[in-house]
């Protein structure tokens, strides 16, 4: 893996001093604490954007960068020195980065909310992972069709490979879903493996037209054993039994990501979006047409684009924060997110994926020629918002549907969201 040494400008070093002030891993600090570190980084990694589409994965710098300010450990267990964020703040925090540079945010969303993943394992696990450091990060690929597992005494022997590892580089540890198999001839179910770097290899295949920095590579296991205790049925995930809710009860961990992981993933589309809406409108205000030399500014097309803009992410925004909120409101009376609920979760991350691309689109068109040029960063934020879109739990043919069928009284055709 490449080792970065690039020296700091300016405006990183600025970056830097805010926030080592009050950057102190070993105390969980407020939402507000971390939104104003991850504000004051954006900047930072907007200028490093282009180094990390190069390199095809996130910075050493800038790993280093979220490790001191605390943003890995947004979503970490109180108990263990996380902050236990509400997801509305941490769905802002992830938006901040992502006005500064998307891949960087996905990278951040994903492997922060491993962290909230981990929190389901036996305690023992969590104590394997956790006890060296807190900071350790964790990577994933839960496709359970690319693997297979099988009982063997007291655990499993897993083999597979997995695409789609966001991150995965500086993680000591990865979680692998496989179809599994028992000596007691029940049938084939669903599990999840958390292995140690040494059983899995990492194969350097994301070369990619959007999200290029991510580092989303392959993982291969090859007969790798895994003790029982590192490993968790899928329905124990999602059906609020899982053995680590008895260290860690609070709703954050009552959240399965069934319902709720299109929004995990959606402030990096709408960072992204809301900082082209911004450049797009700081150039109107300063260009003049090139024929007739008049201000873009006065032109009605520019003046209704971004009114349209606008609108559609300042209505994502809203959805998405009422989802959040309308979802941990009912944990704290409930054990887990109603059927109901998480069907409509999936349907409005899937919508504001398409109400936040609308958007994007709106502005890439607007920027005519400029926005064509490789150096123009509008075109790699359009490019990382499609490519964002992309993502299973942002397709609206696969959540949209899921709704309706609930609705009209229909079960959701999707395992593990309670209706």
């Amino acid at each position: 893996m490449e080792t970065l040494q690039a020296p700091l400008s300016p405006l990183q070093a600025d970056a830097r001093r805010a926030m080592s002030d009050a950057a102190t891993r070993a105390v969980p600090a407020s939402g507000a604490t971390l939104l104003a570190r991850a504000q004051a980084l954006g900047a930072v990694l907007g200028e490093r954007a282009s180094l990390t589409e190069s390199l095809r994965r996130v910075p050493d710098e800038t790993i280093a960068d979220f490790h001191t300010a605390g943003l890995f450990r947004a979503l970490q267990p109180a108990r263990v020195g996380g902050a236990e964020l509400h997801p509305a703040e941490f769905f802002d925090i992830c938006a901040a980065i992502a006005r500064g540079c998307a891949s960087s945010a996905w990278v951040l969303s994903n492997l922060a909310y491993h962290h909230q993943f981990l929190a389901l394992w036996p305690e023992r696990a969590q104590q394997e992972v956790w006890g060296p450091s807190p900071d350790t990060l964790v990577g994933s690929s839960y496709i359970f069709a690319r693997g297979k597992a099988r009982q063997s005494g007291d655990g499993y022997v897993l083999e597979g490979q997995w695409p789609f590892s966001s991150g995965i580089d500086p993680c000591a540890w990865c979680v692998l879903g496989a179809i599994t198999t028992t000596d007691d001839g029940a049938p084939p179910h669903q599990r999840y493996f958390l292995l140690p770097r040494a059983d899995y290899s990492v194969l350097d295949t994301w070369r990619v037209v959007g999200l290029r920095g991510t580092g989303s590579k392959d993982v291969r296991a090859q007969d790798a054993f895994v003790p029982a205790y590192r490993s968790i049925s899928f329905a124990e995930a999602v059906d609020g039994c899982a053995p680590g809710l008895a260290v860690n009860p609070g709703a954050l961990f009552r959240l399965t990501m069934q319902g709720a992981g299109g929004f995990v993933l959606l402030p990096v589309l709408y960072g992204a979006a809301r900082a082209a809406a911004d450049e797009y409108i700081a150039r109107a205000r300063g260009r003049k047409t090139t024929v007739g030399g008049r201000s873009q500014a006065e032109l009605p097309g520019v003046q209704d684009r971004v009114a349209h803009v606008e609108a559609l992410l300042d209505a994502a925004l809203l959805i998405a924060h009422k989802n959040w909120r309308d979802a941990m409101a009912w944990l704290d009376n409930h054990a887990v997110v109603d059927g109901a609920l998480a069907a409509r979760m999936r349907r409005d991350s899937a919508y504001c994926a398409r109400l936040v691309t609308e958007a994007m689109d709106l502005v890439f068109a607007g920027t005519g020629g400029a926005g064509l040029q490789e150096t123009d960063p509008i075109q790699r934020m359009w490019r990382d918002v499609h490519a964002g879109a992309a993502q299973f739990g942002l397709q609206w043919d696969v959540s949209g549907p899921a709704y309706g069928r609930v609705r009209l009284g229909l079960p959701s055709g999707m395992p593990g969201l309670g209706a």
